[in-house]
């Protein structure tokens, strides 16, 4: 009896594997929504690609693409498989990365923006290679939408609208501005109210700046009580709020400066608040975004740990001026 129970049991259900060659084409056309783009990237000929797909789809049994006229959309299955395609082929080059790099410098990946990363990360790096020079760090200084996983990012800074729900993410400073301008500026000018600032140019930001909604002169003249206060010395406009800083620096004029870049110019001397209460809260936040799949390497943690200790030495810092300030009986 035992025999024939083991003869007549139900042989275990075999999986039939794909064929991996296929999904780095693959990859690319659903990444590019074209089989002639992917083509290009990989070094290869459409046919190629489309060979790869049409062999990918046989083995799934499931359409992966729906081709549209002279547009290519993914499937339900083409969109999972993606996601998953994308996390294998991130883990399978990392790991090669890291094995043709053996004895070279660890290294963390980090993403942000090019203002955060000229007024306030970059000034920060030395102390950080000096503290971990087996650390390298390599940093992609734009705004665009980034997957940290697909492009193997191991931390991002961004900036974050506080109404939108943060998973996973840790927050490092709640965006408040206020006027700053030289001290050259300032010697010797009295300002009785907000309206007396425009008496310098006022440094704007262009509107297309995501934010500026919230930051530009019409709202913080509102918020101080100033509504519609005409510029008599007119206004530049930038696209990016370190070349609004800078030029602050300079004397050229007022510009609205936000956290966290406000507080290294004020220790510096550089710029001055001629009316420190009145700061608008701007509705953002800069927040750290970490791959929870690559944050177990040690120089990751190391990293962020490090960022996280400046970002707390930068609010120390500010709660002990503002402590000194009403101590003082300044505004």
């Amino acid at each position: 009896m035992h025999d024939a129970a083991v003869r007549t049991s139900p042989a275990p259900r075999r999986q039939r594997p794909i064929g991996l060659a296929a999904l780095r084409g693959f990859e690319a056309a659903a990444r590019l929504l074209s089989f002639t783009q992917a083509a290009h990237e990989l070094h290869l000929t459409q046919s190629s690609i489309s060979r790869q797909i049409a062999a990918l789809e046989r083995q799934l049994g499931h359409a992966l693409f729906l081709r549209r006229t002279r547009a290519l959309e993914l499937t339900a299955a083409g969109a999972q498989l993606l996601q998953a395609v994308q996390r294998a082929l991130a883990t399978l080059d990392r790991s090669v990365e890291e094995i043709r790099d053996v004895g070279a410098a660890r290294r963390v990946t980090l993403s942000t923006y090019a203002s955060f990363a000229s007024l306030w990360l970059v000034p920060r790096l030395a102390l950080f290679q000096q503290a971990h020079p087996g650390i390298e760090i390599r940093l992609d200084a734009s705004d665009r939408v980034v997957d940290l996983r697909a492009e193997q990012v191991d931390v991002a800074v961004r900036w974050w609208p506080l109404e939108r729900p943060l998973a996973g993410g840790v927050p490092l400073f709640d965006d408040i501005a206020t006027p700053a301008l030289s001290p050259r500026l300032l010697a010797g000018a009295t300002l009785q109210s907000p309206r007396d600032l425009a008496r310098w140019p006022l440094l704007d930001l262009d509107s297309r700046v995501p934010g500026v909604r919230t930051l530009n002169w019409e709202a913080w003249f509102a918020f101080a009580g100033a509504d519609e206060v005409a510029p008599s010395a007119g206004r530049l406009v930038f696209s990016f709020v370190d070349q609004a800083v800078q030029a602050a620096v300079r004397g050229q004029g007022v510009a609205l400066v936000r956290t966290p870049f406000l507080q290294d110019a004020l220790a510096s001397g550089d710029l001055v608040m001629p009316f420190p209460t009145l700061r608008l809260p701007v509705g953002y936040r800069h927040v750290l975004l970490v791959e929870a799949s690559l944050a177990r390497r040690p120089e990751v943690d190391v990293f962020v740990q490090w960022l996280l200790e400046q970002v707390q030495q930068v609010q120390q810092v500010q709660h002990r001026d503002d402590d000194e300030r009403r101590r003082a009986g300044r505004p």
